[in-house]
């Protein structure tokens, strides 16, 4: 797969968080979680020299028992501790790492180095990352994380099956997450209960015959909520819809799962509420999002590495 415009954005320390579609806006520097996730590219394309830019990012920015957040231009790092989410796209990458032999060793160690904090996470989607690096790695760790992660939904109902009274945003990583486990772990009952939050999230993404596109950010979606927000839509949520539903593909071989995971990647293609396509098929440079003035043609690490990884599980029809 030729990806030159991802390419560009890695250089000999990490990659760039953000542009404007054509130039690195360097001020913004780079983030923790677009190197945990750019690495999961860089390995499963094969792009070994690219991997060892990240891998080593990842590595130089523990401290402690965590990481930091981000690291400037001129590669001073800052903001500790970072997010949940941060840290658990690390101990993903580590564990899709180890899984490969890529200095597995030292991925371990990482994910050793960080499990104090990991134990301590206060939000969901913190855990669902970890998990899918866990499920690599070490069977006891997985196992508390997925039990962690279903002790978020015990209040929850058929109703609202959601731990928050908001659904905001990367939604599709809970159910990928539970499902991922099932997968490795041969769980039917999480991988029952991974099916059955995707479909959820599938119907409040479809409520009142919307076209099919992620829930936007301009006010999420709350439990009472008769309408689904239209703006601002963001790669990343149609991107782990479409892992979410080629998991359930791999999990019960149904076509009818295969095609929903292609529908969501329709988004991407045209089939959405600005009928525009949101990335160039030459370059693969995907854009950042839809809002209420049209397409945003900036264009992210996130929303590239979204694209890419989708791109790569689509067409070997398989989850990392």
């Amino acid at each position: 797969m030729d990806t030159p415009f991802f390419d560009s954005l890695i250089d000999d320390f990490g990659i760039w968080q953000h542009t404007d579609g054509q130039n690195i806006l360097t001020d913004e520097g780079y983030a923790l979680d677009d190197a945990a996730r750019g690495l999961l590219v860089c390995l499963a394309l094969k792009k070994t020299e690219q991997a060892e830019v990240l891998f080593e990012y990842l590595r130089r920015s523990c401290h402690n028992t965590g990481f930091y957040g981000f690291a400037t231009a001129k590669h001073r790092f800052f903001q500790y501790p970072a997010s949940d989410d941060a840290t658990g796209q690390v101990v993903w990458a580590m564990g899709y790492a180890y899984s490969l032999g890529f200095h597995a060793k030292e991925a371990k160690a990482v994910i050793d180095g960080c499990l104090p904090c990991i134990m301590k996470f206060e939000h969901m989607r913190g855990y669902a990352y970890a998990l899918l690096g866990a499920i690599y790695i070490d069977k006891a760790l997985a196992k508390e994380l997925v039990d962690k992660l279903l002790d978020f939904f015990n209040k929850t109902n058929s109703d609202w099956l959601w731990p928050e009274s908001v659904m905001t945003y990367g939604n599709g990583i809970l159910p990928y997450a539970f499902l991922r486990y099932g997968l490795v772990s041969n769980n039917e009952t999480v991988s029952q209960f991974g099916l059955k939050v995707c479909e959820f999230v599938q119907k409040k993404c479809e409520l009142n015959n919307r076209i099919l596109g992620p829930i936007g950010n301009d006010g999420w979606l709350s439990r009472a909520a008769h309408t689904v927000p239209a703006y601002s839509q963001q790669p990343i949520d149609a991107a782990y819809m479409i892992w979410a539903w080629l998991a359930v593909y791999e999990l019960f071989g149904q076509k009818k799962h295969y095609d929903l995971a292609k529908k969501w990647f329709c988004w991407f293609e045209g089939n959405n509420i600005q009928h525009e396509r949101m990335f160039d098929p030459i370059t693969l440079k995907c854009f950042d999002g839809i809002d209420k003035t049209g397409v945003h043609y900036h264009s992210g690490a996130e929303s590239n590495i979204c694209l890419l990884l989708t791109l790569n599980m689509l067409d070997r029809k398989t989850t990392i």
